[in-house]
């Protein structure tokens, strides 16, 4: 297994699907559906950078209020933000762009969080890591699984409602997000293998976000 001794986007991104499709199908599937999955998968990320470390380098989790850093000879070289969102959010245009609640404004705030490192550390390679899914609420037998408790819901009955199927709504989510995401720098994206959870079958991606100087 290859130690970390570039930080570029494509090995960074290699390192990163390695980790999560390390991850059980089904597992991920229910992160998704119970909520805050990207503190598991952030968790898997760490785990694996950890063991493909180079020796004089350390993997930080809550590095100085960033989640997630790799320091070499005690200096930060790579710090990332992970986010997630809602397929279903990112076709929505005000969720997307408009107000302090959306995509865009959480986006540019992870940005001026890891500009402000690198005007302290200058050789810091800044990225944002993304999760991006759907899961197709209309498939849960509500009679077998009373109150599931499948967070969001709603917001996903929406987008399928708006869309009609989950491949045509994750399809438009995936522009969206790969549009919005290319206004700041090299994006890579990689489909991620979901199982199901509770019989929903799901759609899920996961982005890599190195920013412009």
């Amino acid at each position: 297994m290859p130690v970390i001794d570039r930080f570029d986007v494509d090995s960074l991104m290699m390192h990163c699907q390695d980790a999560i499709h390390g991850m059980n199908a089904d597992d991920l599937a229910y992160l998704f559906a119970t909520g805050k999955s990207e503190l598991e998968v952030r968790t898997q990320i760490a785990l694996h950078l950890n063991r493909v470390r180079a020796s004089n380098q350390t993997v930080a989790r809550e590095w100085m209020r960033h989640d997630l850093a790799i320091l070499e000879d005690g200096l930060p070289a790579l710090v990332i933000e992970g986010k997630s969102w809602l397929h279903a959010d990112a076709v929505n245009e005000k969720k997307l762009m408009k107000g302090s609640k959306s995509i865009r404004h959480g986006l540019e705030e992870d940005i001026k969080k890891l500009e402000k490192a690198a005007d302290t550390f200058p050789h810091l390679v800044p990225y944002i890591s993304m999760l991006n899914f759907s899961i197709d609420v209309r498939a849960l037998d509500t009679d077998l699984y009373k109150n599931a408790d499948i967070k969001y819901e709603s917001t996903h009955r929406k987008g399928l409602e708006d869309f009609g199927s989950l491949e045509e709504l994750a399809g438009h989510g995936r522009s969206s997000i790969s549009n919005l995401l290319s206004e700041y720098g090299v994006v890579k994206r990689a489909p991620l293998k979901v199982g199901r959870y509770l019989g929903m079958p799901m759609e899920a991606e996961f982005y890599l976000l190195q920013l412009s100087h």
